[in-house]
């Protein structure tokens, strides 16, 4: 594990870095993944394995609060308490650190710019489930950031891959029909978050998808074809991956800021001034049909909504019998795509 200082706070973001691959011609393409809740960035590391293999360097960063990751101030968690314009603040914040992050490792790294013909080098930059939060926020505010970071990104970013966006993350409204295990007031906070992982880790059978419609999704029961992702995982993985005391302030974030996440969302892949700022960019959405209801709620929005700004805005790729963790689960397979995905 490394980190990178981002700000003149001292805030450091720990990362894990795969490597520049060994044979390469100094062309390759480096991806930043950014993880999700509870789950931080080692839930990488069977496609780290993969990345020399694929000509990628794969950088996986710990969001704050997480390993390594300097934690949310007091100040920072007020915010998401306060008023419409500190929640801004807060999201805005999270994405200039990322930025600035990628800024640096870029310059620190002497990583390849994309190359004249489109055709290789630069930078892909891809959010895991409630990191699409962040993801977002990298692009929507990036008329903020300092003009060398604007510039930097500018010529660097090729891809923004959202994995698995929940709707929550985007700041859309959910189905009445959602259910989730910590809804259960029976249970404890720390034993309703712990059953939300198994949860959120399982597979699903949905009936036809092709509906588009919330009464074809299956909300509460897991299917039998493949058991959850973390039944998979052993008791060393579970304690170097899942981290129970950071998905607090998540769940803070999500339930506290939909209104701001909308609109960050939007800037992201819908606004022409901020897509300008990056004109090579493509924004895949990158689902499983086996997932649990939010993701496949969301991935029909943004299509939605891409179709309604004019299209092309946002391509959507859908995976048969693939839950929220393609990554653990089918570690080739993600790995293929992220990189197809990058190109």
């Amino acid at each position: 594990m490394s980190t990178l200082t981002v700000d003149a706070n001292g805030t450091e973001l720990a990362y894990i870095d795969s490597g520049a691959p060994a044979t390469s011609t100094h062309d390759y393409v480096t991806i930043f993944a950014i993880h999700g809740m509870m789950f931080g960035y080692h839930i990488y590391d069977k496609v780290f394995a993969l990345a020399q293999g694929a000509d990628v360097r794969l950088v996986a960063i710990n969001r704050r609060g997480y390993p390594g990751s300097t934690a949310l101030s007091a100040e920072d968690m007020a915010a998401l308490a306060g008023t419409d314009e500190q929640k801004e603040a807060f999201i805005q914040a999270r994405g200039l650190e990322v930025a600035t992050f990628i800024d640096k490792f870029i310059e620190v790294n002497d990583i390849p710019p994309i190359s004249e013909d489109g055709t290789a080098g630069g930078i892909a930059l891809m959010g895991w489930s409630l990191g699409c939060c962040v993801s977002l926020s990298v692009v929507s505010h990036i008329r903020s950031y300092p003009q060398s970071v604007q510039k930097r990104l500018g010529a660097y970013l090729r891809a923004h891959i959202l994995h698995e966006p929940p709707q929550v993350a985007l700041g859309h409204s959910i189905s009445p029909k959602t259910w989730l295990p910590n809804m259960n007031p029976n249970l404890t906070p720390e034993k309703g978050a712990l059953l939300t992982a198994h949860y959120l880790s399982a597979y699903f059978r949905h009936g036809d998808l092709s509906k588009r419609s919330p009464d074809a999704l299956e909300y509460v029961v897991p299917a039998t074809f493949r058991p959850p992702t973390v039944f998979s995982m052993s008791d060393a993985h579970m304690e170097k991956i899942f981290n129970l005391e950071a998905g607090g302030p998540d769940t803070v974030w999500y339930l506290g800021s939909g209104p701001q996440l909308f609109a960050s969302y939007r800037k992201a892949c819908f606004d022409k001034a901020v897509r300008a700022k990056v004109p090579k960019m493509k924004t895949w959405v990158l689902v499983g049909e086996a997932t649990f209801t939010l993701c496949l709620g969301a991935a029909w929005r943004i299509e939605e909504e891409d179709a309604v700004a004019g299209g092309g805005f946002v391509k959507t790729r859908w995976f048969p019998d693939i839950n929220h963790f393609i990554q653990w689960d089918e570690p080739e397979l993600a790995m293929k795509s992220f990189v197809e995905m990058s190109q």
